[in-house]
This record gives C-alpha cells, structure tokens and sequence, in this order.
C-alpha cells in the first residue's frame, strides 16, 4: 500500500485549497492564494472576527 503526503494551501480569506506545488510564492517565499490573490505571510492576524487575515494582496 502507498501513502501519499502531500502538503495543502488553504486560504483563510476566501477558503480556496490548492496543492502546495501549484500556487505561487511571492519574493519573500510566502503563498499567494490562486482563488483571490491573498499573500499569507508573518503579520496575518489570526482573532475571531477580523475581516481579512491576508496581510496584503498581489496587485
């Protein structure tokens, strides 16, 4: 029997998940969510009720 591990992107923003080797990374390294644009990076604030919890979007 095979056991495949294979790493998940969510997104928290829009709920998009994509295998972590078809998204893009931005300059710093961190994933940019294909469904919305969402970079996810060390300044995400992760409290009940924020609106967005991507620290920025790609333009």
């Amino acid at each position: 029997m095979e056991i495949v591990d294979r790493a998940i992107f969510t997104c928290d923003d829009c709920g998009t998940s994509a295998p972590s080797f078809g998204i893009e990374y931005d300059s710093l390294g961190y994933p940019v969510c294909p469904g919305c644009g969402a970079v996810v990076g060390p300044l995400e604030r992760n409290r009940a009720g924020a609106e967005s919890t991507a620290t920025e979007r790609v333009r």
